[in-house]
């Protein structure tokens, strides 16, 4: 690979911690604070349920991201029924802007549909304003009332997309 080429594939088993240290440093720098055990543990929990794919990208200097989509049921308790919940989506602050996340979100929602999910839902923080963009491009809408994320208390909402 050569300059800002990446790949994307399905994730080996052995990749879901280096995942999870990628998703706690992506939260640090959008947060602009440490790096955060709690963080971490919610992550380790994310990935501890039924899966449905987990997909990631690389370069040539390793992992700049990955989606982890889950099973319906598993993100809250107002996400539609039969929507697989995407559930981790993070780039390396270092690959940002490449299209990375774009690719990502699109496999998500290609998994979830091969898996026989046509629909997908996510949450996002409301004061995230790339992740909003990315989304609305991909075709989700924001639906239903924010709620207070489980850590920080920011507001969230629900975003969904048909497949």
């Amino acid at each position: 690979m050569i300059g800002s080429s990446f790949v994307v594939r399905a994730a080996t088993e052995d990749e879901p911690a280096a995942c999870t240290d990628l998703w706690v440093a992506a939260v640090a720098a959008r947060d602009g604070q440490a790096e955060s055990e709690a963080v971490r543990r919610r992550a380790g929990d994310k990935f501890s349920v039924d899966r449905v794919a987990l997909v990631v990208a690389e370069d040539q200097e390793g992992l700049v991201g990955f989606v982890l989509v889950t099973a319906p049921g598993t993100g809250g308790p107002t996400d539609p029924e039969d929507a697989a919940y995407l559930s981790l989506l993070a780039v390396a602050p270092r690959a940002q802007g490449r299209g990375i996340g774009r690719r990502l979100l699109r496999s998500a929602v290609d998994e979830a549909a091969r898996a026989g999910h046509r629909r997908c839902v996510l949450h996002a923080l409301d004061d995230n304003a790339p992740a909003l963009g990315l989304y609305r491009g991909a075709g989700f809408r924001a639906v239903g009332d924010p709620f207070p994320h489980p850590l920080s208390g920011r507001p969230t909402r629900v975003w969904l997309a048909t497949a």
